[in-house]
């Protein structure tokens, strides 16, 4: 794929409200937690996850990129068993799974 190209100084004051949105969509899940709402939580969690790939975006790197990353630090995770997430819950495979499903 063709690497994205951005000029980071035009992009500037969309990359500081992005970083800004992370930081609240993160201050929402807090906030969701806190109140055990389900909606609040998931909608607060999607966010950072849709902020994570417009910030990537317009810091210059492709979307797939960002995938691929995810997925070697996901697999690295998963060997040095990252907060026990694997050995107690297997999260880390269940999220490997999905990011990339085997062929039946």
């Amino acid at each position: 794929m063709e690497p994205v190209t951005v000029d980071i100084v035009k992009c500037s004051k969309a990359i500081e409200e992005l970083k800004v949105e992370l930081l609240k969509a993160q201050w929402m899940v807090q906030q969701g937690a806190l109140n055990s709402s389900e909606t609040e939580i998931l909608d607060s969690l999607s966010k950072l996850v849709g902020l994570s790939y417009l910030l990537s975006r317009r810091l210059g790197f492709d979307f797939s990129r960002l995938d691929r990353v995810l997925y070697k630090q996901m697999a690295e995770w998963q060997k040095d068993d990252y907060l026990y997430l694997e050995s107690e819950w297997r999260d880390l495979s269940l999220l490997l799974g999905y990011l990339v499903p085997e062929d039946d």
